[in-house]
């Protein structure tokens, strides 16, 4: 769970330690907690002994949550939470990592999403990446700094909190917003940080080989039909297929776009494009470079944060079709196996990518997506 700076995080601790909500689920707290308002709920817990150096501080609640403070690296935290779990018996069934407001979620992400140790021996998989927005100071938190762009652009679900503060338009225009930024995150409305929890857990958004995500991989807005080949972001009409004359557009804010090609997927060479935009900032069009320049305004340079898809591709004895499931975060990325395709199911692969830059490159980037094809 992450947010900017009095978006509502703590708030939203609170309920989910004091409410009745039926759910189990362990709080962490990073380092800084005594300036988040929830130590004043927080009792030293000498059950436990003080084996666990990771936990600073632990206490059970009446509603089955636990809280702790961290006091050491996040890994060492959930290990230490997962091994008092299992001597007490108490099992929890999420657990909820509350970042600072001017942490970048990406590297944390990626931290928790490529530990074999959390999934294998832990039992434990990222589920989503929650942003908290304040509804009444985004506009001025995305023009001052970048952490606020960066934790909307991870996230999988959205929470438009302090709706008592803005009028109801001004509320419609701050989602078109954030759905122009990241159109692959689920938005849901609050108030005081009140939202219900189903709305935030057990989400699936994550696929991890053996483990796959149970929410759709990508949203509405890329899952409607294409005519075609071609390329498409939410909101932005002329991005249509059929028309990529979007060059014209200078824009250096974080952007969600979806790439469209008919065909079946050379899964190597898919990897090698991907790869060059990951890593490299390449992209993948004829010249396979494209650091600076050229994207989002002279000089700005092509990040992709976030990645997903969904591919029709070969499976490696060359032969069969198989269709494929991409979710990345920013150099870290996966394709596992996908859901059966329908018999008839036209083979129309969709990459959505969401970063900046992106707008003014779509044609090179299809083009370079183009060239995957078998």
């Amino acid at each position: 769970m992450t947010g900017f700076l009095g978006a509502g995080k703590t708030t939203l601790v609170n309920y989910v330690l004091n409410a009745d909500h039926g759910y189990r689920i362990a709080v962490i707290l990073n380092e800084f907690g005594a300036e988040l308002g929830v130590e004043k709920m927080l009792v030293q817990d000498k059950k436990g002994g003080d084996d666990d150096a990771a936990v600073e501080e632990w206490v059970e609640m009446n509603n089955g949550c636990v809280c702790c403070t961290v006091k050491g690296s996040l890994i060492q935290t959930i290990d230490s939470l997962m091994e008092r779990r299992a001597r007490s018996g108490k099992k929890f069934d999420f657990i909820l990592l509350e970042t600072t407001g001017l942490a970048d979620p990406g590297p944390v992400a990626q931290e928790l999403w490529v530990d074999d140790e959390l999934l294998e021996e832990d039992g434990a998989v990222l589920d989503a990446v929650v942003t908290l927005v304040d509804a009444s100071n985004i506009a001025k938190q995305l023009r001052e700094g970048k952490e606020a762009a960066l934790q909307i652009a991870h996230a999988d679900v959205i929470v438009l909190n302090k709706l008592d503060l803005v009028s109801e338009s001004d509320a419609d225009e701050i989602e078109r917003t954030l759905s122009t930024m990241n159109a692959e995150a689920k938005i849901v409305r609050s108030t005081r940080s009140v939202v219900a929890l189903e709305h935030v857990l057990n989400q699936g958004a994550v696929t991890v080989a053996g483990r796959r995500g149970a929410r759709p991989t990508l949203g509405e807005h890329a899952t409607k039909e294409a005519t075609g080949r071609g390329f498409w972001a939410k909101g932005v009409e002329r991005y249509m297929p059929g028309n990529v004359a979007a060059s014209a557009v200078h824009d250096a804010g974080i952007r969600t776009v979806c790439l469209a090609v008919e065909g079946r997927i050379d899964v190597r060479k898919f990897e090698t494009w991907l790869e060059g935009l990951l890593w490299e900032g390449g992209e993948g069009g004829d010249d396979g470079g494209g650091g600076e320049g050229g994207g989002g305004g002279e000089g700005t340079k092509l990040a992709v944060l976030r990645a997903k898809g969904v591919l029709f591709a070969h499976d490696d004895d060359g032969a069969t079709e198989a269709k494929k499931i991409l979710q990345a975060v920013r150099e870290v990325y996966e394709i596992t196996p996908g859901p059966p395709s329908e018999p008839g199911e036209r083979e129309l692969n969709k990459v959505v990518l969401i970063g900046r830059g992106l707008l003014s490159r779509e044609k090179k980037l299809l083009e370079g997506l183009e060239k995957t094809l078998v």
